[in-house]
């Protein structure tokens, strides 16, 4: 997971608090573009949260961006914590948005607080989107949710840095993902700025509730989750997608990564879902 694949690119972009990380993957020359996709990442994520799907997504036709968030892996960010705002987030995904396609609506996909920002930007300027998927991303991080309070999380940053976090999450992951993997995770939460991570969890611990905005745009919306270990159930989630009017995509046996578990049937979902909404 440490770099692009064979058919992605690396690449910079422009974002409100400095140059941000991207790989691009792009439909072959004999597939027709069928649009552009822009792939947001999660807490203590990054860009290759999303590195199978990138071409899987691209051969099906559609051109495909993904990037670090600001303070994220190889992405730029201030060293304030108040410098992470949902503000700032969703700023940078316009700014993104601007930059990839300037006339074209964009397909959205968050996963998990990465959905945060996605629903943020997309309810703020929803000209400049086509749809929204909300990958292993649920309504609040304060209920509903199988998850420390985020000023708890906070705190434990706060004090023992990314050390504390990675002994956290290593317990958690160490037993399902090979060595080279976990040491890339490693070096993914250790070069993550650490006032990203407290201020990610800041924003968590209320972000605005913009279902009525959403529902109000008429974009098509897709709530994706796994069934088995995600951090909302799935009453929550299915709860969350009757209030946006929202379509759903169910993954047996999948927790919060099933961009990276079923990465393959969740590009076939999300394929078909702009297929419906696009006919080719």
């Amino acid at each position: 997971m440490s770099h692009a694949t064979a058919q992605s690119t690396s690449f910079t972009l422009h974002g409100g608090a400095g140059t941000l990380a991207a790989w691009e993957s792009v439909p072959p020359h004999d597939v027709e573009m069928r649009g552009t996709v822009l792939l947001v990442p999660g807490f203590a994520g990054s860009k290759e949260d999303f590195e199978a799907m990138l071409p899987i997504l691209s051969a099906a036709g559609f051109r495909c961006v993904a990037y670090d968030q600001r303070g994220q892996w190889r992405s730029d960010g201030p060293d304030d914590v108040s410098e992470y705002t949902m503000a700032g987030f969703a700023d940078d995904l316009i700014i993104v948005a601007d930059q990839i396609s300037n006339d074209t609506p964009i397909h959205l996909v968050g996963q998990g607080f990465g959905g945060y920002v996605a629903r943020a930007a997309l309810a703020a300027h929803p000209d400049r989107f086509r749809s929204l998927t909300l990958l292993a991303s649920g309504p609040s991080s304060a209920s509903g949710i199988n998850f420390a309070p985020p000023q708890l999380v906070a705190r434990l940053i706060e004090s023992g840095g990314q050390q504390a976090l990675w002994e956290q999450m290593s317990r958690a992951v160490a037993a399902l993902v090979p060595p080279a993997e976990l040491e890339f995770l490693r070096n993914r939460i250790f070069t993550t700025k650490k006032a990203n991570l407290v201020g990610i969890m800041r924003v968590m611990e209320g972000p605005a509730d913009c279902t009525a905005a959403l529902r109000a745009t008429g974009l098509p919306i897709l709530v994706a989750y796994g069934n088995s270990g995600d951090l909302w159930p799935p009453s929550v989630h299915e709860r969350y997608a009757e209030e946006l009017g929202a379509r759903t995509a169910v993954y047996d046996g999948v927790g919060h990564l099933p961009n990276e578990e079923r990465s393959a049937r969740v590009c076939a979902d999300l394929v078909a879902f702009w297929t419906d909404i696009d006919p080719h």
